[in-house]
Parts: structure tokens; sequence; C-alpha cells
């Protein structure tokens, strides 16, 4: 049976082995038109990633000067040739995987993106080498007031603020000196406290006495020390996550029991946003649908004794589900649990002096939000309580929003948050980027205008940062939120053909507003 397994994936490998070939072979033949589809930071990714040895000291800048000027055409076609001289079979094939142009890889090169491809270009390099992928990940993770704070301090670089870091990186390299300047930008992200950066570049580093240690760098500015910061995760998985979705209830079971507690349509779609997101992270996603009481306690019962937690740096938890002004939420057969229940819960004695993460999707009252002040709770807290962030979707007493077809607001701008900050700043600071989008949100409900803002209790003792996971399981996260971005396009084309068959149908300005309002609800 083990043999015939092994002979499929060998099949199947070497089947999709020559797809990139073929590909690469339609790229080399006419390739030019397909890569104009590039816009210029993603064409100076190809650019970085394709050139191979000396070929990027010799030819990367000329490039990336014919892509700043309009001469796209002339810089393709030159790397079109260059790729082929660098001898790495199908190096182009792979760049444009690295850099997430799946549908040019589908639609143009007949190429389809799937396990196959993922587990083709984990054991079979197409011909980007390791460090240059180490290096477009480090210039993908930054944002670019940090390039340029960064390159700022690099005193024998040539730097242009706003321009992309591997453009930079290629306009200071002369045949010869690609080690040094690697080291010396691994040397500034270890300044600069960009450490989990910095870690994507240290297995390339090559140690010489002529390579300048960070001190002499940067005399004003040594790293930090790390004693504000939880410990870093050391290695797969980073953390573990716990998402648990409560989507439909039991049905009232007698006259005391009266609440409404009504199907939560639209969870599924913030279901799959935070197993992409934390999956960019490195966590290792476990899921949990409509569980009763019992079957929570017996849930986490196991999970403490799970050796996994003895080795991750953090445990986070995403409940969702619906919730009153008490802090009580409420489970499968319509039971309830508080908040403070659920963190001991969670409580192992491995997880002591770990951090443990809380995302909370629920109403806290029935009271659309307006302006209030909100005030951080100060009390003692045992061992089960420290070291937790809760962070809920709005403030007591108010209800949360979520959309049928685009999941709740505080889950989507959360995620969104994650995404483009998690691995920069602490996770305080991306919950302080949610809040801020929450509050710009307005809908309209009951004939009224509504919005929200979450609210985070802390019992931290240091700031917690996240760390990108290793390039397996980060491709794992990109391809989970892809897909439901490409579901959410459908949806909204669909939508946008009922609102017009509507109208041509002569369907009212007022059915049709009722409409859309009946798309949100209350989680």
């Amino acid at each position: 049976m083990a043999m015939g397994h092994d002979a499929a994936s060998i099949g199947l490998l070497d089947a999709t082995s020559r797809a990139v070939m073929k590909a690469q072979i339609m790229l080399r033949c006419g390739g030019t038109p397909i890569l104009l589809e590039l816009d210029e930071c993603e064409a100076m990714s190809i650019v970085f990633l394709a050139l191979q040895g000396n070929l990027l000291a010799r030819h990367g800048y000329k490039l990336s000067q014919y892509l700043c000027g309009g001469q796209e055409k002339e810089a393709f076609d030159q790397l079109v040739e260059l790729s082929e001289e660098g001898g790495g079979e199908g190096v182009l094939v792979e760049a444009l995987y690295i850099i997430g142009r799946y549908d040019i890889l589908e639609d143009h090169l007949g190429l389809p993106v799937n396990a196959a491809l993922h587990q083709f270009f984990k054991r079979e390099r197409g011909g980007v080498e390791p460090d240059r992928k180490a290096m477009y990940f480090v210039c993908a993770g930054m944002a670019q007031e940090q390039a340029d704070l960064l390159i700022s301090r690099l005193r024998d670089w040539y730097s242009e603020t706003g321009r992309p870091l591997e453009e930079t990186f290629v306009r200071n390299l002369t045949e010869g000196n690609y080690h040094l300047r690697l080291g010396q930008l691994h040397q500034a992200l270890l300044a600069e406290e960009q450490t989990s950066l910095a870690s994507c570049l240290q297995p390339f580093i090559l140690r010489s006495p002529s390579l300048p240690s960070a001190s002499k760098l940067f005399p004003m500015n040594l790293p930090a020390c790390q004693e504000d910061m939880y410990p870093l995760p050391t290695g797969y998985p980073h953390g573990l996550c716990v998402i648990i979705n409560i989507k439909n209830f039991m049905k009232p079971r007698g006259m005391e029991d009266n609440f409404p507690l009504m199907e939560r349509h639209g969870s599924d779609i913030d279901k799959e946003r935070l197993t992409g997101t934390f999956k960019l992270f490195g966590f290792h996603v476990l899921h949990f649908d409509n569980p009763d009481h019992q079957q929570l306690h017996n849930y986490f019962r196991c999970l403490r004794m799970d050796a996994r937690l003895a080795v991750v740096a953090c445990l986070a938890v995403c409940l969702m589900t619906h919730g009153d002004e008490n802090d009580h939420i409420y489970l499968h057969d319509r039971s309830c649990i508080s908040i403070t229940d659920l963190r001991k819960l969670c409580f192992s004695q491995a997880l002591l002096n770990k951090p443990r993460l809380y995302f909370i999707q629920a109403c806290r009252g029935e009271e659309a939000l307006r302006p209030i002040l909100l005030q951080q709770d100060n009390c003692t807290v045992t061992h089960a309580e420290s070291d937790c962030l809760i962070s809920a979707a709005t403030v007591k007493g108010y209800t949360a929003v979520r959309s049928q077809t685009e999941g709740s607001w505080y889950i989507t701008d959360l995620c969104q948050a994650l995404q483009e900050y998690g691995h920069i700043i602490p996770i305080k600071s991306v919950l302080q980027k949610t809040r801020q989008s929450l509050k710009s949100r307005v809908g309209s409900m009951n004939s009224g205008f509504i919005t929200q803002l979450s609210e985070e209790k802390v019992t931290l003792t240091r700031d917690v940062q996240l760390v990108r996971a290793e390039e397996e399981h980060f491709l794992e996260g990109i391809v989970i939120l892809a897909q439901l971005e490409l579901m959410e396009k459908l949806i909204e084309e669909t939508q946008e053909e009922a609102f017009e068959d509507t109208l041509e149908s002569g369907g009212s300005l007022e059915s049709i507003l009722s409409n859309l309002i009946a798309r949100f609800e209350l989680s």
C-alpha cells in the first residue's frame, strides 16, 4: 500500500514537472506580453527572483531602470533571455508562483495551482535561489516607510526614498559583494528589532572578518532588550489557534427559555478568514463547530493535556456566537458560559507565562452603539487569568454587526490588521488599528445608523509579537485567503446582477433597500 501511494505521488510530481516545463517554454517563446500584466513592484520582484548568481549584479539595476522609465517590454525581453542564461529550469514560473500571481499561471500558462504544484515547489526547486526567496519575503514583509528607515541607516548604501527595497538592494550590488550587502541588511534588521525578518536571512549570512558588527554599523541604535517581549516561537507550530464557531442553536426547551438565538449566517466566512490569517503566522488551527456545554468542557480537558502546548509560544482562541450584556456567551444547547470561565477552561501549566489571546465575536447587549468612553478594569488576577488578552467585538451592552455574505465587521477588520501589521507591531497595537477601522464603519439597521467599537481587557505582562510562518505554512494561509476573496467577489457579482434585474423589472427603491439591510444581522 505504501509503495503504491509513493508511486502515485511520484507520478503526480512528474506530471507537475512536465506542466512547469511547458509553462517555462511558453514564457521563453512569448512571455513578454504575459509579464506586462505585472505592476511595477511585482515586475521588480520578478527581476530580483529570476536573475541568478552574478546576473543580478550585472543587469538587475539596468532592468529596474527600464521598468521605472516605462520601458517594460525591453525589460521583460531581456529578463526572459537572461533567465535562460542563468540555467534555472522553471525560474520564471517559480518566481510568478512566489509572488502569488496564480491567475497568470492558470489563465495564461495553463498551470493549475493546486496541492501538486505546492508539493512540487516544496520538493523540487524551479530555479529561484533560496536566499532570493528569503530576501523576497523580507521585502514583502516591510512597509515602505520601514524600508526607507532601514536603508537610511546603512551609511555606505546609495538610497532613494519611496523605492522598492529589492531595487535599492540591486542598486548597491557589484560583482562579488552580494553576501556583504546581505549581511549588512541582516545587521540592519537586527538593529531595527525586526528579528523575525532577520531570521529569514540568518541561514545565508557568511561570517567574515570584512563584515562589521551591528555595533559598528549602528552605534546609536543597538537592539533593545527583549525582556519586554514574550519569547518568540522557535519552531512549527508557532502557536495553537482554536476557532469555535457556533452557527446553529437548539430550539427553546420551555417557556422560560425563550431568548431568540437565530442561525448566524456568514459565520463560516469568519472561520475561513481567521484560519487563513493565523496560518500566515505559523499557527496550527483547530476547528470546533457547534459545541454544547459538555462537549466544550471535554474538548478543553483534552486540549490541556496536548503535548503541543509545551512547545508553542502562544494560544489563540477565537469564539463566534451570540452573547448578552452580562458577558455570557451561548453554546449550541443554549447553555451559557462566562468569558472568565472560558479562560479557566483554557489554562494549563504548560501555558504558564505564555500569552493567551481570546477574540470574541458576539453581541454584549441589544443597544446600537453611540459614542462612549472605555475604562480598563484594575484587579488582582490569578495564574489562570494572567498573561491574557481578551478582545471583544463590541463594548458591553451593545450589538456586534455581521453580514450574511461578508462575515462580521470585527473579524474582517481584525484579520486585515493582522495581515498588514501582525508581523511588524505588537498585538496590542494591531488591535488599536482594528478599533480605528471599526470606528470608521457605519451601517443601516432598523431605520437608523449604527457603528461598532471593539474593546480589550489585558492582563499581559509583556508585549506579544507574532512571527510570520515559514514558506510552506505561509502559502497555506495565502491559498485559503485567496479562495475566500474569490468567493466574495463571485457573491458580489451575483448581487449586482440581482440588483440590476430588480431595477429592470420595475422593483421599488424601498424593496431594494430592504433587501440590502436584511443582509446584516446582530451576532
